[in-house]
């Protein structure tokens, strides 16, 4: 192997008139920095790929060069996970753990889908792609549009509902009708809205799994439901929900990088947690307020959800029940209960009026987050902390 190594001009520089070109040199044994190459033959993994413009051996050069499943997209000579569907072309559909979908996993439905194929040619219906989810094809990828739910969809079979700019509109002329039910199986909504209208979003129960990513809930009666189920959320919105936006009772959860907001004006407030364990880290709960019990933006029969590097602030006073166990968080005036780390202060939010509570510059959430914060971006995919190395902001927005 071998490298270019260019001599540098110090003073004058007639020791190099007549040096037409660099020397090349072989590497000491002890050279521990970038491997040099004149083409791909010469480097390894974990490098393969020789940059021949540096003369450097990297990971990738094109999105090919990437093969490990988890990592199937080059940025900057580096592999890494997709983000959206748009880098994996082979399917359409990127997965939360980084993955592109296998293409014969993915049934395909659009709004105005017909037929039962559900091939990307040929999409079907929503509903006649749930039908068709089996053991080998369980992703239901949905072309960007308006999908009208009239009635409650009861889901029997473990699948991934994805798609970015498909919206779930509420249509039911009975209040209080659920659009989807899960009922002992694993069910994956990911970067789609649900326009609730006045309808219930999902309900999980009899240990079932719920898990809502990049999702948007507005306008309805209540957002997500979990009793004995396992539930988790991330990078998600729930607003404007008249009952509440979680309701979290006998379940293992998971809240991360979520804003509840403007939530259970005429009922139970933002997020209600009874008999579950778990966390609720990185959440932003502003504008809720409630007609039961005191006006909580939390409401939490005891202690076993730890509430940490959060803002509960801007809601209805007391905004936090005693009994819920809140650490390194600006919370409104009046909680009494236990935690370490918080704060009374204004976060000072971009714009509550139009409902925007990312914060501002110099907001006191910033470098407020537990210091064991394991979270590593925030609701808008920004990198979690921001710099590196520095102490992660409480609430769902991290200021890049």
């Amino acid at each position: 192997m071998v490298k270019y190594v260019v001599l540098a001009c110090l003073a004058g520089c007639e020791l190099f008139v007549d040096v037409p070109t660099a020397t090349l040199v072989a590497p000491d044994a002890s050279d521990d920095g970038p491997h040099a190459c004149v083409d791909s033959a010469t480097c390894t993994a974990p490098t393969p790929v020789c940059e021949t413009t540096s003369h450097t051996c990297v990971e990738c050069l094109l999105s090919p060069d990437c093969t490990a499943p988890d990592r199937p997209v080059c940025q900057a000579n580096i592999c890494r996970g997709c983000i959206d569907d748009a880098e994996c072309p082979s399917s359409n559909v990127c997965l939360t753990d980084g993955t592109c979908a296998d293409p014969a996993r993915v049934l395909y439905a659009a709004q105005t889908g017909t037929g039962t194929t559900c091939a990307e040619a040929a999409p079907c219906s929503f509903d006649q792609a749930v039908a068709n989810v089996s053991a080998t094809a369980d992703v239901v990828k949905l072309a960007p549009g308006t999908y009208d739910r009239p009635a409650q969809l009861e889901i029997t079979k473990n699948m991934i509902v994805t798609g970015e700019g498909a919206t779930f509109h509420g249509t039911a002329t009975t209040s209080f009708t659920l659009m989807f039910d899960i009922t002992s199986v694993a069910v994956t909504f990911m970067r789609m809205h649900f326009d609730l209208n006045g309808m219930f979003g999902a309900e999980c129960v009899m240990s079932g799994q719920l898990h809502l990513d990049r999702v948007v809930m507005t306008n309805g009666v209540a957002g997500a439901y979990s009793s004995a189920c396992t539930f988790s959320i991330d990078r998600s919105l729930i607003d404007g929900t008249s009952f509440y936006g979680l309701y979290l009772i006998n379940s293992t959860v998971t809240v991360s990088n979520t804003f509840v907001t403007n939530s259970g004006a005429s009922s139970q407030g933002g997020i209600v947690i009874n008999g579950s364990s778990g966390v609720i880290d990185h959440v932003t709960l502003a504008g809720d307020t409630a007609s039961m019990a005191g006006g909580q933006a939390i409401r939490c029969t005891d202690g076993n959800v730890a509430i940490r590097s959060s803002i509960i602030f801007g809601n209805g006073s007391p905004a936090v029940e005693d009994a819920c166990l809140v650490g390194h968080s600006i919370v409104d005036p009046g909680y009494a209960g236990p935690g370490t780390g918080n704060l009374t202060m204004d976060p000072l939010y971009v714009a509550p009026a139009t409902h925007d509570y990312h914060i501002q510059a110099g907001s006191p959430a910033v470098g407020l987050a537990d210091p064991a914060s394991q979270v590593t971006h925030d609701y808008d995919g920004d990198p979690r902390p921001n710099p590196m190395g520095s102490m992660a902001d409480s609430g769902a927005d991290e200021i890049p």
